[in-house]
């Protein structure tokens, strides 16, 4: 078992991307963008008749994430938040609730996530609601929330200033290469 990255940005090689690709070097990981997939909004069932679920990549996408053990969620801060995507990716976990509870959180539970986010806004304060929304995600279906790294970045490349969430994508690394969880590939 290995990694999934999930990259919430809409910018292709943007600073979140970079740091997730920092960290997962060397480690058998399954790239994710969730910008090339087709996610359509949640349809709430919950107080009606069930009709059918939107025929798109949602069931492709969560298939991938659940045969790994470690996530990891990069992506920067819109507007203080998750960027639209995301949230619609995170959005559907209630379809996988409602279909088969049981089984869906027996398959998240036990696995651990990481968070990179990157803001130009002072992230370090403005960015927390986004680390705590994850919190609470990953507490409600069960998954290990191992860390996160807040990055200050706007323009491409940013983050390589950044020495403070460099060295914590570094004491991640070595964290996950010491666990064992993730195999390492041949570098």
């Amino acid at each position: 078992m290995g990694i999934a990255v999930l990259y919430g940005s809409s910018r292709k090689n943007g600073n979140s991307e970079r740091l997730a690709r920092l960290l997962v070097r060397g480690f058998d990981a399954d790239h994710i963008y969730l910008t090339h997939y087709r996610i359509e909004p949640i349809v709430d069932y919950r107080h009606v008749e069930p009709g059918p679920y939107p025929d798109d990549d949602y069931r492709k996408l969560m298939n991938r994430v659940l045969k790994q053990d470690t996530l990891v969620f990069a992506t920067a801060i819109y507007w203080y938040g998750l960027p639209g995507r995301l949230k619609l990716f995170i959005d559907r976990w209630s379809q996988s609730l409602r279909e088969n509870r049981g089984d869906f959180l027996a398959k998240l539970s036990g696995k651990q996530a990481y968070v990179i986010a990157v803001g130009d806004d002072e992230p370090h304060v403005k960015g927390q609601p986004l680390i705590q929304q994850f919190q609470y995600i990953f507490d409600f279906v069960g998954i290990r929330f191992a860390g996160h790294v807040i990055g200050t970045g706007n323009r491409p490349e940013d983050i390589e200033q950044d020495a403070e969430a460099l060295s914590a994508i570094q004491t991640i690394r070595f964290k996950l290469s010491a666990d064992g969880d993730s195999s390492m590939k041949e570098p």
